[in-house]
């Protein structure tokens, strides 16, 4: 593998980040969004998907532009696309926009509240952005150092609270435009560390930015109290397959850096992490009725 030089490393890894930022300041519905429809009594399901890039599928596919200017989605397959293909779903709108944090999520909501109203199924991730996943890992890998993950974690412990506020916010927002269900999918340990130290992470800060990982997942759940949305845990599902494993389900290309689709689950996550865990709190039956 070719080598570079530290700083060279961090600022193509920093790039990668900086690629996924969104600025939705006066954004607006896409015309390419088909016109929401109410539900029939054919049983049509229909589908609306929202939030950040782990439910726009970077990872998966290719870099593809989303419904809104600067909103970017990967173009593989994920548990967005197996759920749109059930039988007798109808996938209204595709929102999802690497970069988003809760807020924008939030804003997103409300211009789309025509397709929440008649949404029987809504799936979200979000969160991760508020907290900058990708730059505490930028911390604590070999191109940080020990001070710079220490103090990267204590910020983000320290974030916890006002990022479950935030999420709480935008739930409610979701919660009050749609009568229908709402799933609000948790992240996965991005890192096993029980194979040892890794070129990018020692094992030590790995299982220091899972256990953060973790009480965000808490901090999610926990947003959902007060509304109807039902927070979809998938650690069990990527148990064994982050950074690090022998069959890792989490994409990142060490010969660039800067690939935006870094830290993002791989087809393989989407399909056997995501899909199965939020197929398990589908009931079609219910959802048609």
């Amino acid at each position: 593998m070719a080598r570079f030089a530290p700083t060279r490393l961090f600022a193509l890894f920093a790039a990668g980040i900086a690629a996924c930022a969104l600025s939705l300041t006066g954004m607006g519905p896409a015309a390419a969004l088909a016109p929401p429809t109410e539900s029939s009594t054919s049983g049509t399901v229909n589908y609306v998907n929202l939030g950040d890039s782990y439910s726009a599928g970077f990872g998966s596919g290719a870099l593809v532009p989303g419904p809104f200017p600067g909103c970017l989605q990967g173009s593989g397959q994920t548990h967005v696309t197996k759920i749109a293909s059930m039988d007798n779903v109808n996938l209204t709108a595709d929102v999802a926009c690497a970069g988003m944090t809760t807020a924008q999520i939030g804003a997103v909501a409300q211009q789309i509240t025509p397709y929440l109203a008649t949404a029987d199924l809504t799936t979200l991730t979000l969160g991760g952005n508020d907290l900058n996943l990708a730059g505490l890992v930028l911390a604590c890998s070999t191109l940080g150092s020990d001070a710079a993950c220490d103090a990267a974690l204590a910020a983000g412990n320290a974030a916890l609270p006002m990022v479950g506020a935030s999420a709480h916010q935008t739930l409610q927002l979701v919660d009050a435009a749609t009568p229908g269900e709402i799933l609000v999918l948790g992240y996965p340990r991005l890192f096993t560390a029980s194979n040892g130290d890794q070129p990018l992470m020692s094992a030590s800060h790995a299982r220091d930015l899972n256990k953060l990982g973790d009480s965000l997942n808490r901090v999610i759940r926990d947003a959902t109290d007060g509304t109807s949305a039902t927070f979809v845990p998938v650690l069990g599902p990527f148990n064994d397959h982050g950074l690090g494993a022998t069959d890792s389900w989490i994409y990142f290309n060490m010969a660039n850096l800067g690939d935006p689709f870094n830290l993002h689950p791989t087809t393989s996550g989407y399909l056997n992490g995501y899909y199965p865990a939020v197929r398990n709190h589908i009931n079609m039956n219910q959802l048609m009725r």
